[in-house]
């Protein structure tokens, strides 16, 4: 880990500096704006926001094709390309969290856009900063969380993300989906330690108008050992996680600093979740036929699922790193998933 500036300069953000830490949602709009019309309000909302001037719109004939390009890393906080009736936004996870990125696609013309999300409120977090690092790195060295093998067909030099989607008809909440990816994944690898790192939202209603990261992180560590009910209970009383890295200033931060940098980087390939897992809630937006929501590859593992509930369906996703994953096995993990929902 290593700190990095945000992507107008200013204020640091401090993460793994080996991903571009996009987030993406898709919004299928049927009358969406014309490319002018989006350009121009996506320039308003960055002045608005005082994020970096975006570029122009990307036009593109096929939207996973685009998605991977918007995934990539990018100068500007948030970036839109369009394909189609399909808009798919990428959001810098500094500035913009998973909520977030429901205000970004209502600003472009496709609102009302609300979620049923229910923020952590005041939960206090787990443990201090120094304190999390010394335990996440033996964690690391001495029971590493559950990983899953590469796929023997995958070129290990490929770059960006690989991202699968699947529909299924009716409502989940976040502890559906934590069972049903940890079954997946003990199915597919009988593993011990799957630990999974759930997404959520300290403010799900913020009053000021600024749009910024707001997120919040669970951790559930050992979850093959629940039930539905225990990952439920879990879910319920779960401290938030510091971050395992300082932030600026403090005394000792700079030693802190490169403790943590020596330490996470020596032991990156055992650090992160077996599988990270956010939730949009159910979206209420009458304007738009369809969502998808990919979060970040963070972690170890770099694999992250993501969910939207919309229209009586959720979209259901996984995303992965190209080098770890193809098609084929994502896809083969994600029917697994949904086939236990």
């Amino acid at each position: 880990m290593s700190e990095r500036p945000l992507p107008d300069g200013s204020p640091r953000w401090v993460a793994d500096p080996g991903i571009p830490w996009r987030i993406l949602l898709t919004a299928t709009v049927p009358a969406l704006a014309p490319d002018g019309a989006l350009d121009a309000s996506l320039e308003a909302l960055a002045r608005d926001q005082g994020w970096v001037t975006p570029p122009p719109l990307v036009v593109a004939g096929d939207p996973a094709g685009l998605r991977r390009r918007l995934a990539t890393a990018q100068p500007a906080q948030v970036v839109i390309g369009r394909a189609g009736g399909d808009l798919v936004v990428s959001a810098h996870h500094s500035a913009v969290d998973g909520l977030g990125l429901l205000r970004v696609v209502e600003a472009l013309g496709a609102g009302p856009v609300t979620s049923s999300a229910r923020g952590v409120g005041d939960r206090a977090p787990d443990a201090g900063t120094a304190r999390t690092i010394a335990r996440r790195l033996r964690e690391a060295a001495l029971a590493p969380p559950a990983g899953l093998r590469l796929e023997p067909a995958v070129d290990s030099h490929a770059g960006g993300d690989v991202m699968v989607e699947q529909t299924r008809p009716g409502s989940f909440r976040t502890a559906d989906l934590v069972h049903a990816a940890t079954r997946a994944v003990v199915a597919r690898e009988p593993a011990r330690h799957v630990a999974i790192a759930i997404g959520a939202t300290r403010d799900p209603l913020p009053d000021d108008p600024v749009i910024r990261d707001r997120s919040a992180l669970l951790r559930l560590r050992d979850v093959e050992r629940l039930d539905r009910a225990g990952i439920e209970q879990a879910l319920r009383t779960a401290p938030l996680q510091t971050p395992p890295t300082p932030g600026a200033g403090g005394p000792g931060a700079a030693l802190l600093g490169r403790a943590a940098t020596t330490g996470m980087r020596l032991l990156s390939s055992r650090l992160g979740s077996t599988l990270l897992v956010s939730h949009l809630g159910e979206v209420s937006a009458p304007r738009v036929r369809g969502l998808a929501f990919h979060p970040v590859t963070a972690g170890g593992t770099g694999l992250s699922l993501g969910a939207v509930g919309h229209g009586g369906r959720t979209v259901v996703t996984l995303r992965a790193r190209a080098a770890q994953w193809n098609d084929d096995g994502l896809e083969q993990l994600l029917e697994a998933v949904i086939s236990l929902l």
